[in-house]
């Protein structure tokens, strides 16, 4: 493996920031799950608000931001990013907040791991553009190589890099078709699988697709496992998995395809969907399905993969390997980075200029995501995940009796959802705006999902230490408490 990352740099080496006094390096050792010691101390200070945000510096940037950038971007944080590492992100006033969002699921190892940010400076002073379709470059081999022994089953060979998630979500669907000859896929509401191309038409959310019809034909969607909101009123484990029965006996039996299914398009956890976890039968149900049918068996693992659910790949707690898994996000450590990887005999369908990418294997790109994946495999994030997500799991299930307001707890390892409601018995949504301002004011980043936009996600990047997670939750709860106090007296809280 050191072959493959370290490379004699001609810029200026980075310095790798370690703690400096003993009582820094007694409190490294002694803590159960400390940070690791590249994290630079102004990091270990989150969350640390010196001025209320947006600050005056941040308020310049973002005059300038309103008139010359688009309007399409969703901001959900008033400020302007300056810095970040580890867990935390600094913003252009000196405000250091505590980010239980990971950049949206990208910064798996941490903010700017050293090891990645190394690996980019190197590559810089030698290449940037490696035109990886017309000729050959070590690290996109030895990247590819390595996703293949990491894949589920190591059952998966034959990498295709692009330069996004929604980019791979396309190389996934031209795959399928190509193999099979068929023109249809089955998908599931609440999906996400990007905001372009066929990546947009198997993404279910109304407000996404909302103008941009008509989108690629062939797409049927189903409900999910999304047992705390049973589309069919059931309840698990009594519904023997009604959901899947339903697709059997309903969708395919009895006019909702023309049976020509090339794939089974699924998010193994569904992110943008809520965070839901689906029931230990529910993926082996559908590799059943999907061979039975003679389709294609897809998993987006964009925001789940990569030691964030506790296992390398979140298909891996169902035991079920795909026939194409899609990657993107924590892929690249940071920057644009997607791909594909499939089983050969599939992957080897494409002949020479099936698919292409003026980017895809970029020298830079190659560099940072092989260094992030390298980083999560040496430094054992995976189990660090599962174990602070049991953690997690505990203080937030303790939280939910004493709080009103969360309706459900779930997910896996540090992939977490907080669902939150009005009245626990009915489990009317209670949107999440106003806490979530609450929270990043007083110093934690957190971002919002689900088809109510009621579900936190809990995300943080997996090098984050128990006493930063206990942290976060303190500010989450308090800014729960605020909300429920305001709901008694018959309003809501202002995000202020």
């Amino acid at each position: 493996m050191s072959e493959m990352t370290e490379n004699e740099s001609v810029a200026e080496p980075l310095k790798q920031t370690k703690p400096t006094d003993d009582k820094e390096k007694a409190s490294a050792t002694t803590e159960e799950f400390p940070l690791p010691d590249w994290v630079p101390q102004w990091a270990r200070e989150a969350p640390k608000i010196v001025v209320r945000a947006p600050g005056p510096k941040s308020k310049e940037i973002i005059k300038i931001d309103r008139d010359y950038v688009s309007y399409a971007y969703d901001r959900c944080f008033t400020f302007t990013i300056e810095k970040a590492a580890g867990t935390a992100v600094m913003d252009a006033d000196g405000n250091v907040l505590l980010d239980f969002s990971s950049g949206i699921a990208v910064q798996n190892a941490g903010w700017t791991h050293y090891k990645v940010s190394r690996a980019i400076q190197d590559q810089a002073a030698k290449l940037i553009h490696s035109m990886a379709n017309d000729a050959y470059f070590d690290k996109e081999a030895h990247f590819a190589k390595l996703l293949s022994e990491i894949s589920p089953g190591k059952a998966l060979k034959g990498t295709f890099f692009g330069n996004s998630g929604a980019e791979a979500v396309e190389a996934a669907f031209k795959l399928s078709r190509y193999y099979t000859k068929r023109n249809e896929h089955l998908a599931f509401f609440g999906s996400y699988h990007g905001r372009i191309g066929a990546g947009l038409a198997l993404t279910s959310k109304l407000k996404l697709r909302y103008s941009y019809g008509p989108l690629a034909p062939g797409i049927i969607f189903t409900p999910f496992a999304y047992c705390y909101r049973c589309s069919f009123k059931q309840t698990y484990p009594e519904c023997g998995l009604y959901c899947v029965d339903y697709i059997e006996n309903q969708v395919l039996s009895m006019g909702g395809t023309t049976g020509q299914i090339a794939s089974i398009f699924v998010e193994p956890i569904q992110g943008e969907g809520g965070y839901v976890p689906p029931p230990k039968e529910y993926l082996p149900r559908l590799r059943k399905l999907a061979d039975s049918q003679g389709a294609l068996l897809i998993f987006d693992e964009v925001q789940t993969g990569f030691a964030r659910t506790g296992k390398m790949f979140a298909c891996e707690h169902y035991n079920t390997v795909p026939d194409i898994l899609v990657m993107g996000k924590a892929l690249g450590g940071g920057v644009p980075l997607g791909a594909i990887i499939a089983k050969p005999e599939i992957m080897k369908k494409w002949r020479p200029g099936s698919h292409s990418s003026t980017f895809g294997g970029n020298a830079i790109t190659m560099a940072a995501g092989l260094a992030h994946v390298t980083a999560i495999i040496e430094e054992n994030l995976a189990d660090r995940a599962a174990k602070l997500g049991d953690y997690a799991m505990k203080l937030l299930k303790e939280m939910q009796l004493r709080r009103e307001i969360i309706g459900d707890v779930r997910g896996k390892g540090l992939m977490i959802g907080v669902e939150l409601v009005k009245n626990q018995y009915t489990k009317e949504p209670h949107e999440a705006t106003n806490i979530q301002g609450k929270c990043w004011r007083a110093g934690l980043m957190t971002i919002t999902s689900g088809i109510f936009g009621n579900v936190f996600r809990i995300a943080p990047p997996l090098c984050i230490s128990k006493a930063q997670l206990e942290k976060g939750f303190e500010i989450f709860e308090q800014a729960l408490k605020d909300e429920e106090e305001f709901l008694k007296i018959g309003t809501s809280s202002p995000p202020g």
